[in-house]
């Protein structure tokens, strides 16, 4: 009889162990910075997809496809983390601009529209979250670029046309 209820209870907590592990997201410092980052924005924070990738910034990738689009979309300067490692953390969230986006076209059934929710990848430099993009949350995919960490275009956070922020880009990170 003990050893029946050894065996159960052994039981039970393997299984409870690995539950609880496999349910609960430990979120690494990188993480962590990135989530706070978020929340500290206004959006809610549906779910961790993990980190997404880890480069070293550098001035080539900053002159290349689709890191300059990346970078061009922040409001700081990219030139302060040249050389430093970018770890970028992706979330899905909800209370952002582009849950409610919508592509428009002529046709009706080639409208395409977000599921009310927004993918949000974070840079993360030296523990601290600098910038990031958004996507909205879509069934299919499209061409096209990506938006600023609120859902803007690269023109309307620089406030200027795409040809203008393009020769500024490469005057300043171009060999």
């Amino acid at each position: 009889m003990v050893r029946i209820v050894l065996t159960l209870m052994t039981l039970l907590f393997s299984l409870t162990g690995c539950s609880a592990s496999h349910n609960a997201t430990t979120l690494d410092h990188n993480a962590t910075a990135a989530k706070d980052y978020l929340e500290s924005k206004g959006y809610k924070v549906s779910s961790y997809e993990g980190s997404s990738e880890v480069y070293t910034l550098t001035k080539e990738k900053l002159m290349n496809l689709p890191y300059s689009n990346y970078w061009g979309l922040q409001t700081e300067d990219p030139g302060v983390y040249l050389d430093k490692e970018v770890n970028v953390q992706k979330f899905i969230v909800t209370n952002h601009p582009l849950d409610n986006w919508k592509s428009t076209s002529a046709k009706p059934e080639n409208i395409v529209k977000s599921k009310g929710k927004t993918a949000i990848w974070i840079y993360v430099v030296d523990n601290q979250a600098v910038g990031g993009h958004s996507y909205p949350v879509i069934d299919q995919a499209m061409d096209g670029g990506v938006w600023s960490l609120d859902g803007r275009t690269l023109e309307e956070v620089h406030s200027m046309s795409y040809k203008a922020w393009l020769e500024q880009w490469e005057a300043k990170f171009g060999s």
